[in-house]
């Protein structure tokens, strides 16, 4: 499948720990942005809201990975894509796609996480509301 900055959608990123497979989590919002997170090996992050294995996804997952939810972010959608077109004509293929399962674990253990950025919260629940009332009560 081709880098289409929607959901699913897969690209490592160099970041503070030096590159990470990041996932889309949303369609780009009015603004053209988008949240991510980022996967990283289970035995190196405290908090293990969700876990997966090669049986999950074998170009992704390695050994054991969970998401890192207190590196999750919004993002232009405009510089993710600048970055995939940047890496093709280099020639580097660190693109991928998560299944839709996979999605709706990441989410799931978003509104769980204790480190999830509100910032991240907020616009989370514009796209999946019914999961985001799962885990926070109404206000009135």
């Amino acid at each position: 499948m081709p880098f289409t900055c929607k959901i699913g959608d897969t690209l490592r990123l160099s970041d503070r720990s030096g590159g990470h497979h990041y996932v889309i989590l949303t369609n780009p919002n009015s603004d053209g942005n988008v949240v991510i997170a980022n996967f990283t090996a289970a035995k190196y992050w405290k908090e293990w809201i969700v876990a997966f294995t090669k049986k999950d996804n074998r170009k992704l997952f390695r050994k054991k990975t969970t998401v890192n939810y207190a590196d999750a972010r919004i993002v232009p959608a405009k510089e993710l894509i600048s970055l995939i077109s940047i890496a093709k004509r280099k020639s580097i293929d660190d693109y991928n796609y998560c299944a839709e399962n996979i999605i709706k674990k990441i989410i799931t253990g978003a509104f769980q996480s204790q480190f999830t950025p509100i910032e991240v919260i907020t616009e989370l629940s514009v796209h999946y509301p019914n999961e985001y009332e799962r885990y926070y009560e109404k206000d009135y």
